[in-house]
């Protein structure tokens, strides 16, 4: 059965300009387990909409990592959602595949007048009334840049960085295949609004708090190779997260030291936790572990993408290697 053929990019940019100028309250909310580009589009669409006089309610239904508490109207977002939605309310979901990728919220979407799915990930579905889909471009935040661009509304200071922000985690600082002519072009026109890009990279990329460093050890501890040498496994228990007081956010590139090896073309790493396993994988060149990934429901790009099982850890080790292998079959 063939994929729907998504829509035009710039009709649906119209759509979400006539919707943006026209409504006047929104609710926005990132994926589960939020990222760099997820909270960084997020903020920057905040601000735009509070710049053009809007209501807009900030929501994620998990933490936000603790390094990216210097982006400006962080401290805006709530992890409880409102007790009521207002008349005529347009949901806007940040790469979001699937409305579930939000969190527990199907219920609250239905309710509003209009339901804006923005993503850049090339497994995102067709579900909402807008579908700003983009798989060419290397994040989200590149898409919300060009709808500054669209809209004509010049980006400020802030807005800057947190699209710089939303660049540079979802390209690896500019490493990632998805990395483009155009990406770098936006990068460059970001910095010419001023913020410190070197601090941004500092606190991301420089700082690790205590657990992350735990964990990275243990991860490192469990890394075995498999096919020959070209597949890497790395673990971590849900013990693990509990003996250093650590979470989610505390794995953060902890995958990508498996990719550094010579010969390994794909690597997983397992995150047990108390009622699933969070599988995160990483490939090389023409392996496609976005197919692993979609298979047990999750999604991603061809060389960088996830899924959650609600297994036990050594079944869902055991189904997604088996899985793994196959793609090098």
């Amino acid at each position: 059965m063939k994929s729907p053929r998504l829509p035009k990019i710039e009709e649906e940019f119209e759509k979400l300009k006539e919707t943006v100028l026209s409504g006047d309250n929104f609710f926005l909310a990132p994926h589960l387990n939020p990222d760099g580009d997820a909270i960084g589009s997020m903020l920057a669409f905040y601000s735009l909409l509070k710049r053009l006089g809007k209501k807009v309610f900030l929501f994620s239904q998990d933490p936000i990592p603790s390094n990216l508490f210097f982006l400006d109207g962080i401290k805006k977002i709530k992890r409880v959602l409102p007790s009521r939605i207002p008349k005529n309310c347009t949901a806007v979901l940040f790469e979001c595949s699937v409305p579930k990728r939000a969190g527990d919220i199907e219920k609250f979407l239905a309710e509003c007048s209009k339901v804006v799915n923005i993503d850049h990930h090339k497994t995102a579905q067709l579900y909402g009334d807008i579908n700003i889909l983009d798989g060419s471009s290397s994040s989200t935040a590149e898409i919300i840049y060009r709808f500054f661009y669209d809209i004509k509304l010049k980006i400020n200071k802030n807005e800057a960085a947190c699209l710089y922000t939303g660049i540079v985690t979802d390209t690896g600082r500019f490493h990632f295949p998805a990395t483009s002519p155009r990406t770098h072009e936006i990068a460059a026109l970001l910095l010419q609004e001023k913020f410190d890009f070197s601090k941004i990279n500092d606190i991301i990329y420089a700082t690790k708090p205590y657990p992350s460093l735990k964990l990275l050890g243990r991860a490192l501890e469990s890394l075995k190779l498999l096919n020959k040498g070209k597949i890497a496994v790395m673990t971590l228990k849900l013990s693990d997260f509990k003996e250093f007081s650590a979470r989610a956010e505390h794995t953060e590139n902890i995958i990508n030291y498996a990719m550094m090896i010579p010969g390994v073309k794909a690597c997983v790493l397992f995150k047990e936790e108390e009622t699933r396993v969070t599988a995160t994988f990483r490939s090389k060149d023409e392996m496609d572990v976005s197919k692993v990934a979609s298979f047990f429901g999750g999604g991603g790009h061809k060389n960088a993408s996830g899924c959650k099982l609600p297994l036990p850890w050594e079944t869902a080790e055991e189904k997604v290697i088996s899985r793994l292998l196959e793609i090098f079959k």
